[in-house]
């Protein structure tokens, strides 16, 4: 595995390569694997102007461990777009996810305390209710948008345990301009043109930045009036900074605040709205994690010791985040001269390494694109090669959050309703910041008579995983 050929693409020859890169990770990252193995080079696009920026792109544990267990020698980047220096857009891209060394290293541990194993488990009364609040609105066989649902309920979920926020529309309005900044930012990468020319993608999103700074500013005048700081995310870190615990600014303050929710509620309405497919459409495997649940449990709100104690439930979240990880893929950047796999980088080159791709890799698991939850049963991967949070230093704060909100949305809707995919849904998985369903995910919920049934769909889902509705 140590000894990888090289493969370098420079000037024209790596246009169609970059382009694929920027517009379909997935069949990208495929095809550099299937033509060229594990290590493949992407160098200057531009013929004859030296040698430039290289885009290393390293595929399977070994690169993961080598470039996620090294923060400092691979710093990490923004997910979105950087944008013109004194900026909007550049000041909240800042955040915990874009800051590196010895101030990444103080905010984290001032954030930890709100994650904590037993900070979680205390949430539960709350993100219970939160639940229910949502799959009360869900009206029986009559076909809804699964993405938008999941949707309201990470954002819902997230805006309390990171703000606070009691306030349902206020949470959506949130909610909505995060959204929108995302989908700005998809559109705006995806152009060759200046940021700042009115009527384009990059001029909305850099307008649109300045509304979402100046909201995450309001969130964080409304905490410094408090007298004592709440549990919150968001409180900790400003009475963290009024007591000047930290070196921690305005600036770093809106940035932590907008990337934080979106990086709490984007990645697991995806995940929520993949596994919410998985389960429709695999019948001989999502009626046995049902069972699980009714014999188990049956009061609710569940304890969390309760919930960890259901190792199908754990396995069918483990295969979906598997099969379909939120984060497909993760960049970093060399902060000096170093190598990986015997191929020279210098600073500012980048490593590029995959979830998705080794998430398929059969030395790691058995038929890779199988649907398979019972396989978490016996198989313990390494911290490098299972890694939907990342992995090293800087694995994600909340994967522990995330992992029993995750069990604890499946849990109650899979006791309350009988899930389906619309039948003849067209459904393509694509990368916009997450891998998420490209035009949303139509289902119908019913009343649970313990019968499960798959439905026709179509689009490259069915190249991404084999279900029982696919296998034919």
């Amino acid at each position: 595995m140590t000894n990888r050929k090289k493969h370098i693409v420079k000037g024209i020859a790596s246009w169609p390569w970059y382009r694929g890169f920027f517009q379909d990770p997935y069949a990208c990252f495929n095809n550099m694997s299937k033509l060229h193995g594990n290590l493949f080079v992407l160098g200057n696009p531009i013929p004859l102007s030296g040698r430039g920026r290289q885009h290393v792109f390293a595929f399977g544990e070994e690169a993961n461990k080598l470039v996620l267990s090294q923060p400092d020698v691979f710093r990490s980047g923004g997910q979105v777009i950087k944008g013109p220096r004194h900026s909007a857009l550049q000041r909240l891209r800042a955040g915990i996810i874009a800051i590196n060394g010895v101030k990444h290293r103080q905010h984290r541990k001032l954030m930890q305390p709100p994650f904590a194993k037993i900070a979680v488990a205390s949430y539960v009364p709350t993100i219970t209710r939160l639940i229910d609040q949502v799959l009360d609105r869900w009206v029986m066989d009559k076909p809804f948008n699964m993405y938008d649902e999941t949707t309201k309920i990470a954002n819902w979920i997230a805006a309390h345990i990171l703000f606070d926020h009691e306030d349902f529309d206020r949470s959506t309005q949130t909610c909505e301009l995060i959204t929108r900044w995302i989908d700005l930012d998809v559109k705006a990468r995806k152009l060759p043109i200046a940021f700042d020319i009115p009527g384009t993608a990059g001029a909305r999103l850099l307008r649109h930045a300045e509304i979402v700074e100046e909201a995450m500013h309001e969130l964080i005048n409304e905490k410094r009036k408090e007298t004592e700081p709440n549990k919150d995310v968001l409180s900790v870190l400003v009475h963290a900074a009024r007591a000047e615990k930290a070196d921690l600014t305005d600036v770093d303050l809106a940035a932590h605040a907008v990337i934080l929710h979106a990086a709490a509620f984007v990645t697991t309405a995806t995940a929520l709205s993949w596994a919410m497919y998985l389960i429709a459409q695999n019948p001989k495997f999502s009626s046995e994690p049902n069972e699980e649940i009714k014999s188990n449990i049956t009061n609710w709100p569940p304890e969390a010791s309760q919930v960890d104690r259901l190792p199908l439930l754990d396995g069918l979240i483990r295969e979906s985040q598997r099969l379909l990880p939120p984060v497909h893929h993760v960049i970093r950047t060399a902060t000096s001269e170093t190598e990986l796999f015997g191929l020279e980088m210098q600073s500012r080159d980048r490593a590029v390494v995959s979830a998705f791709m080794t998430h398929r890799d059969p030395e790691i698991f058995e038929n890779p694109s199988q649907f398979d939850p019972k396989r978490w049963l016996d198989n313990k991967p390494g911290p490098f090669q299972f890694i939907p949070f990342s992995a090293g230093p800087r694995l994600c704060l909340g994967y522990q959050f995330v992992m029993l909100e995750m069990k604890l949305v499946v849990f109650r809707a899979m006791q309350r309703f009988k899930i389906n995919v619309l039948d003849n849904t067209h459904l393509d998985a694509n990368v916009q910041l997450t891998l998420r369903p490209a035009a949303g995910l139509p289902m119908v919920v019913s009343n649970p008579d313990g019968s499960f049934k798959s439905t026709r769909v179509t689009g490259n889902i069915n190249e991404l995983v084999q279900c029982e509705s696919n296998q034919a």
